[in-house]
């Protein structure tokens, strides 16, 4: 299994259906990270005060990356301008949850089994956060995951199903 060091949301403004869920996996000279689940090997010089020469995957990359607030960086690569806005995943989740829509609604933050894993009575299934809490939702019985029905950082509600373990 995968340690995920940190996940961070990246959404492009202006650009409908263009977040991206970046994960860190390994941290070093040479970083494994995760975008939307395909995993690159990157590695990074600093030029100045805002550019950089990104390698991916052995590529290099020219980009000046210059902060305009605290989550939001405007990037420049091959005379492309992006507007960026990053999150860390609990922002995220706080975001979602402080909608009108999510009163009384529980995130999944994680889970922890996918469909077809053995679990064991009382093994960690997934987490979920409420009122700022998390709490770990654990099997109740010895058995197989047969059906997942959410995933992490979607809400759900009471008496919502969120997966069986037959």
């Amino acid at each position: 299994m995968t340690t995920i060091l940190a996940t961070y949301y990246a959404k492009i403004q202006d650009v409908p259906d263009s977040e991206y869920k970046v994960e860190i996996l390994e941290d070093g000279p040479v970083k494994k990270v995760a975008v939307n689940g395909k995993v690159y090997d990157v590695d990074y010089n600093v030029g100045g005060d805002s550019i950089y020469s990104i390698i991916i995957n052995h590529h290099s990359h020219g980009v000046q990356i210059s902060p305009t607030s605290h989550s939001s960086y405007t990037i420049m690569n091959k005379g492309e301008l992006y507007q960026i806005e990053l999150k860390g995943e609990l922002e995220k989740i706080h975001n979602a949850r402080s909608g009108a829509d999510a009163v009384g609604r529980q995130v999944v933050l994680k889970t922890y089994v996918r469909k077809g894993d053995e679990v064991k009575k009382g093994d960690p299934l997934c987490v979920l956060v409420a009122m700022k809490m998390e709490n770990e939702i654990r099997s109740v019985a010895d058995g197989v995951v047969k059906e997942i029905f959410v995933e992490e950082n979607t809400k759900v509600g009471l008496n919502e199903r969120i997966m069986v373990v037959e």
